[in-house]
This record gives C-alpha cells, sequence and structure tokens, in this order.
C-alpha cells in the first residue's frame, strides 16, 4: 500500500476536498473507490471526523502540544478510524509539527494525508471525504473548507431501500428508509441552489450505465484529469485482504471486487410487494421525479398513507434530533448519537408491529 508521496507537516494544506455524500447503500461506497484509484486522489474510508470534532477544535487557531495531543486521542476515539491505514507514531510527530497558528482544516488535511490508499500515489492534488450523513453538513463543511466540492450521488429509493433491508445500517421500514431519502435530495439541493459552482449531482443508474462519461465529467467538476484506471479499481481489490477495512468491504461491499455493471437496477421490481412499493411511493411524493424517477402509484391513497406515517414521523423525529443534539457538548453529543437511536427504534418496535409496516 502506498500513501502520499510528500507528507511534510505545511505541505496539503493548499490540496482542496471533494465530498461524497448521498443514503447510505446508494452508490458512495462505489464513487469513492473510483476517485480513490485515481494516482492524484486520496481518499480514506468513511469515518465521521471532521464533523465530530469541529465542535470541541473548530474555533483553535493557536494550537500547542497539549491541544495537539488531546486532539489526537480523540481522533483515535472516533468510529471506523482504525480501519484507516495509519501508523500512529509517525500521524502524532507529524501534527506536533503543526503546532502554532493553524485552522481545524489543516490539522484535518494533515490527518487525511497519512493515510496509506490500496492505489499507488503520486503527488495528491484533491483529499477526498465519503461520508453519506455529511449530506446535511455541507454549509458547516463550507466554512471550514471553502474551496470544498460536493457530489451527491441518489439512487432509485426503492432500490435504495432494497439494499438497507439486506444489511444492518438501520431499522428496515420503508416508509422510514424512503423518508430520510427525500430529507437528504431536499437538503443538498437547497444547497445546489445557494452555492451551484460547488455542487453536483450524479444518478446511480446513469453512472453504472454509463461509467466513463461520467466520470469524465466529475473529474471535470472537481479540477482532475481523468485517469482510465479509474474505472479499473476492481483489479486492485485482491489487496483490500490486507487491509484495516477488509472486513467492512467483505460484509458489505462484494460488487467493489466486479467491474462496474447494471445488476443492482431495478432490483424492487422483483423483490417488493404492491402494498410496500405503495409505501414507499407515496412516502416520496413529487421529490421522487425531481430527483428524475417516476412513480409507479402517484395516486393518493388514504390506508397507505397511513402506514407509512410512522415510519414518516420516526424519520422526521430522528431529523430533529440530529439537529438539537448537534448544539450538545461534545462527549455528550457523541454519547447520545452512539446509543439512543437504537433506544428509539426498541421502543418504536414495541408500538408498532414490524410485520405490519
Amino acid at each position: 500500500m502506498q500513501g502520499i508521496v510528500d507528507k511534510s507537516a505545511h505541505s496539503n494544506i493548499e490540496v482542496p476536498f471533494l465530498f461524497i455524500v448521498g443514503r447510505p447503500r446508494s452508490g458512495t461506497t462505489l464513487l469513492r473507490t473510483i476517485f480513490d484509484a485515481h494516482p492524484h486522489v486520496c481518499i480514506p474510508p468513511e469515518c465521521h471526523l471532521i464533523i465530530n470534532l469541529h465542535p470541541h477544535y473548530g474555533k483553535i487557531r493557536q494550537w500547542d502540544e497539549k491541544t495537539i495531543l488531546s486532539f489526537y486521542d480523540d481522533l483515535k476515539k472516533q468510529w471506523l478510524f482504525d480501519t484507516w491505514n495509519i501508523k500512529g507514531e509517525n500521524l502524532r510527530s507529524d501534527l506536533l509539527k503543526m503546532a502554532g497558528e493553524n485552522t481545524f482544516g489543516n490539522i484535518c488535511k494533515l490527518v487525511y494525508a497519512s493515510h496509506g490508499s490500496l492505489f499507488d500515489k503520486k503527488e495528491i492534488r484533491l483529499f477526498g471525504d465519503k461520508n453519506p450523513g455529511y449530506a446535511i453538513y455541507t454549509e458547516k463543511l463550507l466554512k471550514i473548507f471553502p474551496e470544498a466540492k460536493f457530489i451527491h450521488i441518489i439512487r432509485d429509493y426503492r432500490d435504495n431501500y432494497v439494499s438497507v433491508r439486506d444489511v444492518d445500517f438501520e431499522l428496515p421500514i420503508p416508509s422510514l428508509v424512503v423518508e430520510k431519502w427525500k430529507s437528504f435530495v431536499k437538503r443538498f439541493n437547497r444547497a445546489m441552489e445557494k452555492h451551484p459552482e460547488n455542487h453536483r449531482v450524479i444518478r446511480y443508474e446513469d453512472l453504472v450505465n454509463d461509467p466513463e462519461l461520467h466520470i469524465q465529467q466529475l473529474c471535470e467538476f472537481a479540477g482532475i484529469s481523468f485517469m482510465p484506471e479509474m474505472l479499473e479499481f476492481h483489479e486492485k481489490m485482491d489487496k483490500v485482504e490486507q487491509s484495516k477495512a477488509y472486513q467492512m468491504v467483505k460484509k458489505y461491499h462484494q460488487s467493489l471486487m466486479h467491474r462496474i455493471n447494471t445488476g443492482r437496477i431495478g432490483l424492487w421490481q422483483k423483490q417488493l410487494s404492491i402494498q410496500t412499493v405503495k409505501i414507499a411511493d407515496i412516502t416520496a411524493g413529487k421529490t421522487a421525479e425531481l430527483a428524475g424517477y417516476e412513480r409507479k402509484y402517484k395516486s393518493f391513497n388514504p390506508g397507505i398513507y397511513l402506514l407509512a406515517l410512522p415510519g414518516i414521523m420516526y424519520a422526521q423525529l430522528l431529523i430533529l434530533l440530529t439537529k438539537i443534539v448537534d448544539r450538545f457538548p461534545y462527549k455528550l453529543r457523541m454519547k447520545i448519537l452512539n446509543e439512543w437511536p437504537w433506544r428509539i427504534a426498541k421502543f418504536y418496535l414495541r408500538v408498532f408491529k414490524r410485520d405490519a409496516i
């Protein structure tokens, strides 16, 4: 595994950021892998370190040894950070070299620069971050990285539900999953209207139908040249078995072992019942067409809406709680985000029978 050639403490400050966002199971990992296969791009595995650590460290301008070591200790506690290919003592030493006047954004860039990719790297001209949940934080991320650009990948909400249902990412409730999908689409579209030069949308279906065309366009948007090896990433995936992220890839992303294909499009048509499709369609509403997807059932059905309503309300509650908890102190915020979603879910399932929804 080869990382960045030049890892000196201040060499990466001017390197811009690209954020890949979207609902889980929408193709964010595929897009991240394609970009990471570029010799001038570094995109580590998913970790929420920027948003999680920003409330505590975001306003710091003078970084002394005590602050840097505190940051380093908190960094190591971040969920999934242990899947990054980083030598801790080297990172600790490099961070200490950043002492003095500096920004939170620059400190984060050094962390990203320390990750060793599966793919061979030359001079790094673009850092990347793939985080589905960051779709609701684009405004905050732009304040941290004013040069940042965002790609939102969208997948048919019904196929998205099928994929979520087949893993253990969140409760497999159709209206819950689709309501979150709708919220992400609306939030990102509002951000795109405000900062059109920094935001792009790509549909998963378009990407896998003509990957070369769309990756060329996204490379142009990101400010890098398209490289054919980006689409040959699967040829390097045998190295995954040597990586810390192997178990995650094996469990959730086995499709990365193969060439890009259209085999995951339209699964909902064979795997979902008529009632489930009706629930998904009524939950998505007109946002479906705005995102480029056609609802099979467009008419309003009061009975179906009542079946969808509990999941919709639960999703909206989670969205509201996220906004509230974001304002809490760092340690309390992390404790709540790690524990309370499933506590609420257990309560929800005691009230509503999952198999009846």
